[in-house]
């Protein structure tokens, strides 16, 4: 009876195994998809601007790129149009925190520089591994990487520095 109990615990230990792989890949994903996502919203914001030979204005909130407020334009700035970018699927939205330094308005020039910069680190509630976007100035060359040291304490200033870059693959 011992022996069969065992087998038992065993095979329910071995078929659990793959649920909690799947899901620390799936939050990674998540989190990797939203640290492309927060890159694909700048880069929309750079083509439109190019394209339509204006300059203009993204702001970025805490799930999505989108048009900044109207009060927090400078008068003369539009919003970047078209350029609304969830940093999240609809219908998968997981714990991901986003901690920034960023301006209200990030402005983009009509040649399609980034005027401004700063860096975003994003965390997930069950990871301890984080992504970071670093915006860099005076060019506006923006890269994505790992945020070395975790997540960063509320309050924590956020450093360029620790914004490893991703390892390039031959």
């Amino acid at each position: 009876m011992i022996e069969l109990l065992c087998v038992v615990a065993l095979l329910g230990l071995m078929v659990s195994l793959p649920l909690v792989t799947s899901g620390s890949d799936r939050d990674r994903l998540q989190l990797d998809a939203a640290a492309r996502r927060l890159l694909l919203g700048l880069e929309r914001a750079r083509s439109v601007a190019r394209r339509e030979q204006m300059a203009c204005g993204i702001a970025l909130s805490v799930d999505a790129w989108s048009a900044p407020e109207a009060e927090a334009l400078q008068s003369e700035l539009p919003p970047c149009p078209g350029v609304s970018v969830a940093l999240q699927e609809v219908l998968h939205q997981g714990p991901i925190q986003l901690h920034t330094n960023l301006p209200a308005v990030m402005r983009v020039s009509a040649n399609g520089l980034l005027l401004d910069g700063g860096t975003t680190v994003l965390s997930h509630g069950r990871l301890d591994h984080t992504r970071c976007l670093v915006v860099s100035l005076p060019l506006g060359v923006s890269r994505l990487g790992r945020y070395q040291g975790g997540p960063p304490a509320e309050g924590q200033r956020l450093s360029s520095r620790r914004c490893l870059p991703d390892s390039q693959e031959a």
